[in-house]
């Protein structure tokens, strides 16, 4: 039996699992949309970096087509899932036309 690597990132309260795609706050797991839990992957993973909308439309929907507001949506399930609100994003920031990044 081989055992995993497991990829955490701790952030505020919260750890995130990337190989399993879990977020806990302390004990209590977190329950995120499929498609949002991927959206928040890859942006921790690179975190730091500024991801613009098309390498997020990509990535997390290759050979498939919707609208920029599926991006939208996932980013918002996910501010409210962290406690952000419109005027303190303490975990991603909104970069104007350009895209975002997980800080």
């Amino acid at each position: 039996m081989s055992l995993k690597k497991k990829n955490l990132y701790e952030f505020g309260d919260f750890v995130l699992d990337t190989s399993e795609r879990q977020l806990w706050r302390g004990d209590d797991t977190i329950q995120i949309p499929p498609k949002a839990v991927e959206t928040l992957c890859f942006l921790v993973e690179n975190h730091g970096k500024l991801m613009s909308k098309d390498v997020l439309m990509n990535e997390l929907w290759a050979d498939t087509f919707v609208e920029d507001r599926n991006l939208s949506q996932n980013i918002f399930i996910l501010r409210k899932k962290l406690g952000e609100d419109k005027n303190k994003n303490t975990f991603i920031e909104t970069v104007p036309k350009r895209g975002y990044r997980f800080v």
